[in-house]
């Protein structure tokens, strides 16, 4: 048998997330996004853990047989990662397949998550399907999609000195299901590339405030992050799960700025306070964000405060959010 010529590579991928309307099936005719990515991974189609029992112990026969050897795929779950410019209207997708809110304010709440379990077959639009354009092992023309996918984690990082400013976005997903690999056509409603013009910026930066200290501030991170765990498995259905079991949410970050008595009086205080990080556009904001233990970085060019944070909700109320991830201004 003669060689394969067929190859993929990333230059020749585009990657669309697709919304759907039941668990474990993905549409053709919904709205999908093309995601602005830089880079992206996900997991083999094959995936399994090679199980082997232990070995035999005494005279006649201690070496490994075949039927001692299985592949086991019952827990098996396939997980994704996407890097990609933090446009409008990308952070508003990524916000809504993970909490639920895409509307621009993007508000992560304390009663979040409201639905915190997902059965297969049911009607629901929170899972997604991944599409990977040719992305098949039979290369160019033969898509790979990963269907009814959980996101598990958003991750926003900006630095002054970095990609001319522009704030980068990781997303995570999960699914129970088994890739596909078949050629996909979409007729759905698309947001192209092309409508993705508006992008956060560090250099649009007009307010970067904790406790109402105006920081001078060189980099942050914040990180939103939840467990999803898939639920049984069906051995008839290349192991699937029967559904998802979802976890609280996890909202973390940092801030990298210049060390000065601004930032000192921030760091003094052990009560929750209000974090703002705004273009006018774009609004990462905060009301009960809580510092853990700062650090130093003595550099050359100047001293400079880490200040690690943990975003939590007013008790007051669970309608209280966590955090806003404003995309449009107020």
């Amino acid at each position: 048998m003669a060689k394969s010529g067929t190859f993929q590579s990333k230059q020749n991928v585009a990657v669309k997330i697709i919304t759907e309307a039941q668990m474990g099936t993905t549409p053709t005719d919904s709205a999908f996004i093309t995601m602005p990515v830089t880079d992206f991974s996900f997991d083999e189609i094959e995936k399994h853990t090679l199980s082997q029992a232990p070995p035999r112990t005494g005279v006649g026969g201690m070496t490994m047989s075949d039927d001692m050897v299985k592949w086991q795929r019952h827990d098996r779950t396939f997980e994704l990662s996407l890097s990609f410019h933090a446009t409008a209207q990308a952070i508003n997708r990524i916000c809504l397949a993970l909490y639920g809110d895409g509307d621009g304010t993007n508000a992560l709440t304390g009663a979040m998550p409201t639905v915190t379990a997902y059965g297969h077959g049911t009607s629901n639009a929170v899972p997604v399907t991944v599409l990977f354009e040719n992305a098949s092992h039979d290369g160019d023309t033969v898509d790979m999609y990963f269907k009814s996918c959980l996101c598990t984690g958003l991750t926003l990082s900006g630095d002054i000195a970095s990609n001319g400013g522009v704030v980068m976005a990781t997303a995570t997903f999960v699914t129970m299901y088994k890739p596909t690999e078949a050629a996909l056509n979409l007729s759905g409603t698309e947001t192209t590339l092309t409508a993705q013009t508006t992008m956060f910026n560090m250099h649009d930066l007009t307010a970067t405030t904790l406790d109402s200290e105006d920081l001078l501030l060189y980099s942050f991170e914040v990180s939103l992050q939840r467990a999803v765990n898939k639920i049984g498995f069906d051995a008839s259905d290349d192991f699937r799960g029967q559904g998802y079991a979802v976890g609280p949410y996890e909202v973390t970050g940092s801030l990298t700025c210049k060390r000065d008595g601004e930032v000192d009086d921030a760091i003094n205080n052990s009560a929750g306070m209000i974090l703002d990080l705004d273009t006018g556009v774009f609004k990462i904001h905060g009301e009960k964000v809580f510092v853990d233990t700062a650090s130093i970085s003595f550099d050359d060019d100047g001293w400079k405060q880490t200040v690690p944070l943990v975003f939590t909700y007013d008790s007051g109320a669970t309608s209280n959010a966590v955090i806003t991830i404003h995309t449009v201004a107020d």
